[in-house]
């Protein structure tokens, strides 16, 4: 488009009107000012647009031909302008988010009831995949957020820190009873351990622990989910690594018992990750600010 778009609006607007006076009062500009503004326009385009008559103006054939078209971009632009401000009002925009089943469940679903109770206008498409595909997705752009717990081999990465989470070990009291010990010197030795497959991140910061402790564990069972162990477990079936806020109602209950570990599996957390080349959107960061504000 060569022409001013200032001098379609004076166009447009006279053209509803019908009249340059009113077209001049409607835009609050002089009425030489609005006939020079279509003078410019016709010269420009090199047509007539208006045919002036007593009572004021009317469209030519080429000037219909151009309202049509004018009118359908002015009312994008009103459409796109309401968008923006719905995007800053937050009643409008989509989040997507990416999050691992056992972190879905057992950290995000309570948050999100509570952030769409408050947003209802805002959507959240949740990708559901590992932790590590998560963060590749990040990576790729191809989501927005990820609730994870980031390992520190990522790069590209912004990482938000929500809440500290405590691994532990634990069993049954059957099994406890059936091996005859919770002493951590022979834990290692007579217990039957199940643990996340390789290369969950949960798993290789255990496997760092146990090395640490110059410990080598060979699992009897490895499982792609948190809460399928923690059955397994209850079921006597061996010790496992649980999340110790993800485990509350089995600990309190006493089907499960924490075993002391000393010195204890160190801390993790669990945050927001986003990618450092991609500015975050008024929704996602909406989400995070609630986040952020719901964990306090």
């Amino acid at each position: 488009m060569n022409g001013d778009l200032q001098l379609y609006k004076v166009f447009y607007t006279v053209a509803c009107a019908k009249n340059i006076s009113r077209g001049a009062e409607l835009l609050y500009i002089s009425q030489p000012a609005v006939s020079k503004s279509i003078k410019t326009l016709e010269e420009h385009l090199g047509l007539t647009l208006f045919v002036r008559n007593s009572r004021g103006v009317t469209l030519s054939y080429e000037g219909l031909l151009l309202f049509e078209s004018v009118q359908k971009a002015f009312a994008e632009l009103n459409l796109a302008e309401d968008l923006l401000i719905r995007l800053k009002n937050n009643t409008y925009g989509t989040i997507t988010l990416g999050v691992s089943t056992t972190l879905g469940k057992n950290f995000l679903l309570p948050f999100l009831k509570l952030f769409m109770k408050e947003y209802p206008e805002l959507k959240i498409k949740i990708i559901n995949k590992n932790t590590a595909q998560t963060l590749q997705l990040v990576k790729e752009g191809k989501m927005d957020l990820a609730i994870a717990i980031i390992p520190e081999s990522y790069t590209d990465l912004n990482f938000i820190p929500l809440q500290n989470l405590q691994d532990i070990l634990v069993a049954s009291p059957s099994y406890l009873e059936k091996i005859s010990t919770s002493w951590q010197k022979d834990l290692f030795k007579t217990a039957s351990f199940m643990l996340l497959e390789k290369p969950n991140v949960t798993r290789m910061h255990l496997q760092n622990y146990f090395d640490a402790l110059g410990v080598t564990i060979e699992p009897d069972i490895e499982a792609s989910n948190m809460d399928f162990l923690i059955e397994c477990a209850k079921m006597g079936l061996g010790v496992t690594s649980v999340i110790q806020s993800f485990a509350k109602e089995e600990l309190s209950s006493g089907r499960l018992i924490e075993i002391p570990m000393s010195p204890a599996i160190p801390t993790r957390s669990v945050g927001i990750v986003y990618h450092t080349k991609f500015p975050l959107s008024i929704a996602s960061k909406t989400f995070v600010t609630f986040l952020q504000d719901a964990v306090r």
